[in-house]
């Protein structure tokens, strides 16, 4: 009886305990694009306009923006982005597999974005030092131009 006592109070305890989980998801639904110079390696400050193609999502970026987040439609496993500026156009076309998951009951669900690969693009040369879109990788994207 003494054992099936300490069994339920160590259940309530668990119970009660209101730990919120979802601050703690790794997960992101965007990649990270960096830029680069071609000639140099360094992080490159431009200044685009940025539009996901066949979605209303367009901003514009500084002309001291070395990075953008970029987000992926997860109802798809494409999309394409075009960077526009007074004297360049790019395009990049990326592929994914979108993955959806429960992290916690109590949180929305979950979307992280998986081999991540081109399509193509027009910036002079790309590389892709994270497939996988989580917050343990900084950069999904670099292009140089």
């Amino acid at each position: 009886m003494k054992k099936l006592g300490i069994i339920l109070i160590g259940l309530i305890i668990i119970s009660c305990q209101d730990i919120e989980n979802c601050g703690t998801d790794d997960n992101r639904d965007f990649m990270i694009l960096e830029f680069r110079d071609i000639e140099s390696q360094a992080t490159r400050k431009v200044g685009f306009m940025v539009t996901a193609e066949d979605s209303p999502y367009r901003f514009a970026l500084s002309s001291d923006s070395t990075f953008v987040a970029l987000p992926l439609n997860p109802e798809d496993t494409v999309s394409t982005f075009l960077f526009d500026s007074d004297s360049s156009h790019f395009e990049v076309e990326m592929r994914y597999d979108p993955e959806f998951s429960i992290f916690d009951p109590a949180c929305n669900p979950s979307i992280t974005f998986l081999n991540l690969d081109t399509v193509r693009y027009t910036f002079d040369s790309l590389s892709i030092p994270g497939t996988v879109t989580n917050r343990q990788i900084s950069t999904n994207v670099e292009v140089y131009f």
